[in-house]
């Protein structure tokens, strides 16, 4: 099984536009790494593409992304839906008027969040543009891999995927991993692939987590070590990494060699399992 990041930034982009903060100033100067575009993951065995932020098509086109068969949207949350507009590039023939869809999964729940949120766009392309077939399936099965849509957060509607093929399984807890709900799932998973972790509790204005207002829905290190060890994964890879959290992908370059098997994404990061 064949996996890349596509995108391991979070909800802003690295460098965030107009941000002058050190983050995105060494971005700016380096570029590669240092650059993270919007979270996404792209499934090589099967070609399907799992969020679609504002930035997709520019992120697919760095990392010689040429087909996508399967699209799968995890939540309603702007930086993981508003790239959607690529299904009509994909799906869609405008010289000759003509739709040929592409299929596209996803929780009931989540479909509706994302019609309400967007203005019914994905009927529009169903519908009107005959561009996706929209599929209301919390397991997916195509070819060799199957893959269940667990909803972590009933609240939130956030899709976290349990992607298996034969005995090897990859987990994508894609964004707002907290409140963590359990899944006997989780288990002996080769590779666990987690949002929104702050390494040291520092944020990039120098502020503390703990006095942060979103301190409640990011994981401490120290967490993901513990649920590591209790869900007897092999291999802990973090992505949606945010410019607020101060950190370059320099930083996190050193800082795995200090971890036991957790590495910090970075764009075009393959995955072989």
């Amino acid at each position: 099984m064949k996996l890349k990041i596509i995108g391991s930034g979070g909800m802003s982009i690295i460098p965030s536009s107009f941000c002058k903060c050190k983050i995105c100033e060494e971005a700016r100067q380096k570029g590669g790494r240092y650059e993270r575009l919007g979270p996404s993951l792209y499934i090589d065995d099967i070609k399907m593409l799992i969020d679609t932020p504002e930035d997709i098509a520019v992120a697919c086109n760095r990392q010689k992304i040429s087909e996508v068969k399967h699209l799968s949207i995890s939540h309603s949350d702007p930086d993981h839906v508003k790239g959607i507009r690529i299904v009509e590039k994909i799906g869609y023939d405008f010289i000759k008027e003509k739709g040929t869809p592409i299929s596209f999964y996803a929780l009931p729940e989540v479909i509706k969040d994302i019609n309400y949120m967007n203005r019914d766009c994905l009927k529009y392309y169903v519908d009107v543009l005959g561009c996706i077939s929209v599929n209301e399936i919390s397991h997916i099965e195509i070819d060799n891999i199957d893959i269940d849509l667990n909803n972590n957060n009933p609240s939130r509607n956030i899709t976290f995927y349990v992607i298996k093929e034969n005995e090897k399984k990859v987990i994508y807890a894609c964004c707002n991993p907290k409140p963590f709900t359990h899944n006997d799932m989780y288990f002996d998973a080769d590779v666990f692939i987690i949002s929104l972790v702050s390494d040291d509790g520092i944020l990039n204005d120098g502020t503390e987590l703990k006095d942060a207002p979103f301190k409640d829905g990011i994981f401490a290190l120290d967490e993901i070590i513990q649920m590591k060890n209790y869900y007897r994964i092999k291999k802990i890879i973090v992505t949606h990494i945010d410019e607020i959290w101060g950190k370059s992908y320099g930083y996190y370059n050193e800082l795995e060699k200090k971890l036991d098997n957790i590495f910090f994404a970075y764009d075009g990061m393959e995955i072989i399992v």
